[in-house]
């Protein structure tokens, strides 16, 4: 039987079964929580349209990096996260046990994390 291509973290006290695994979650704690040891913040390209960020236009941005984006909330970010229905998908860690700062996001049909 092989190993599942990722794991639904419903909370902070679900880690990763082994290295470079893709976690899945909803919860706002684990995402803070999973930026905030890497130093991301939350960040949009756009500003908010109607009073929301687009959902195409939430990023994290890294120490160091300067990809255009604007600093913004983690109330907003996170508002816009649940408004678009999203699920984020991560790692803790690379493959080769390196600290990973692999994201990304998808909308979400509510059977993860």
């Amino acid at each position: 039987m092989s190993e599942p291509t990722h794991k639904a973290a419903a909370g902070p006290d679900v880690h990763e079964d082994h290295a470079g695994q893709i976690l899945v979650t909803r919860n706002h704690q684990v995402i803070r929580s999973w930026a905030s040891t890497r130093g991301a913040t939350p960040a949009t390209t756009r500003p908010a349209e109607g009073g929301r960020l687009p959902a195409d236009a939430l990023r994290l941005a890294w120490p160091g990096g300067d990809d255009g984006s604007e600093s913004v909330t983690w109330d907003q970010w996170l508002e816009a996260f649940d408004t678009y229905d999203l699920r984020f998908w991560y790692r803790e860690h690379e493959p080769d046990g390196a600290t990973s700062t692999f994201w990304r996001f998808d909308p979400s049909d509510h059977d993860e994390g």
